[in-house]
């Protein structure tokens, strides 16, 4: 290879590597308080379709907790959805309040396997 090639090679490199370590920054999500997010998805209406725990419903939203979307990917979402989902500029609902959403979206933990639920024991094991 020349010497050319090798530095075009090094710049595409070193340009990929700029540009993915800055998309990567941007997914991490701001600081957000969780109690806060709660308040904010409540009070916003979230709830109303993602249910109280973002735990979706058949008919009108998806689950969207626990493991919410990336940060950059849901706020893209809020601002610009598709379906039935109506669109959130920063004027209406802004970015600091995204951000707490997100942390109590994030705060949500999964809940038990049935079969860890010894009342659903019987339910949940294979048959013999």
């Amino acid at each position: 290879m020349t010497k050319y090639r090798l530095a075009a090679i090094a710049a595409v490199t070193f340009a990929f590597v700029t540009t993915f370590s800055q998309l990567e920054a941007q997914t991490v999500a701001p600081a957000g308080d969780a109690a806060l997010g709660k308040a904010k998805f409540m009070g916003y209406g979230c709830y109303e379709c993602h249910g109280t725990m973002g735990q979706g419903n058949y008919f009108s939203a998806p689950r969207i907790a626990p493991h919410p979307l990336p940060y950059r990917a849901l706020i893209s979402y809020i601002r610009r959805p598709s379906g039935e989902m109506p669109s959130y500029a920063a004027s209406i609902l802004p970015d600091k309040d995204v951000a707490d959403i997100y942390a109590y979206l994030s705060s949500i933990t999964s809940g038990k396997p049935a079969s860890s639920i010894p009342a659903l024991s019987s339910v949940t094991t294979k048959p013999k």
